[in-house]
């Protein structure tokens, strides 16, 4: 926390530092990708859990069907070829998960159980104030790095913070073509366990294209 924070307010230095400012819409669509921790069989087996509170765990296969973000840039520009990107966004994603039951020896056979698997989905909404410092190599072509704190505000509250690398193409004054790769750090989906989702752990990761449509530059 103490690391963000020192880059947060190196950020601001910088941003206020800054001989132009433009800001305008930032749309996305992308893919999803849960990034699912396994059942921890090894500590079953390492007697560091018993084999009735192994028994209570349950395999996930998940997967994103819709990724999507809608929000708002600004773009802190310098007289070098160096800027910086504050983007504030939310984003909505359609999570389907398959619930299985996990057993001892680590493998799955519910038609012999009688335990059938179970489907479900759920709408996870993430709020993002994301903040990165890009290099331009062209007067067109840019790459970047930064860290996107992040609030899940659905299927529960739960904070998480990723690191990001992104590369912008401006195809016109009014256009800008983004890809953005973004890895959550802490582990969210234990957090997302009420109703069928018991026993899930895991982090989210995303590729997001973007359209970035400033509307006022100074």
């Amino acid at each position: 926390m103490k690391k963000l924070l020192f880059f947060l307010c190196l950020f601001l230095s910088f941003s206020l530092s800054a001989q132009k400012v433009e800001h305008g819409a930032l749309v996305g669509i992308g893919l999803g990708f849960p990034v699912q921790t396994d059942t921890p069989y090894e500590e079953f087996a390492d007697g560091k859990i018993s084999l009735e509170e192994y028994a209570t765990y349950y395999g996930y296969d998940n997967n994103v069907k819709l990724d999507g973000s809608i929000g708002y840039r600004f773009r802190f520009l310098t007289e070098r070829r160096y800027f910086f990107d504050l983007d504030a966004t939310i984003g909505f994603q359609r999570l389907e998960a398959y619930k299985r039951k996990v057993y001892v020896a680590g493998v799955t056979d519910e038609d012999e159980a009688g335990i059938p698997g179970k489907s479900f989905r759920e709408f996870v909404m993430p709020i993002s104030l994301s903040a990165s410092w890009n290099y331009k190599f062209t007067d067109k072509f840019h790459a970047g790095l930064g860290v996107a704190p992040t609030l899940y505000v659905q299927p529960q509250a739960v904070f998480d913070l990723a690191v990001l690398a992104k590369v912008g193409y401006q195809v016109s004054k009014h256009c800008e073509l983004g890809l953005t790769y973004q890895y959550g750090c802490l582990d969210v989906l234990k957090h997302f366990n009420e109703g069928p989702a018991l026993g899930r752990r895991g982090h989210l990761s995303d590729l997001m294209f973007s359209v970035y449509i400033p509307f006022v530059i100074k």
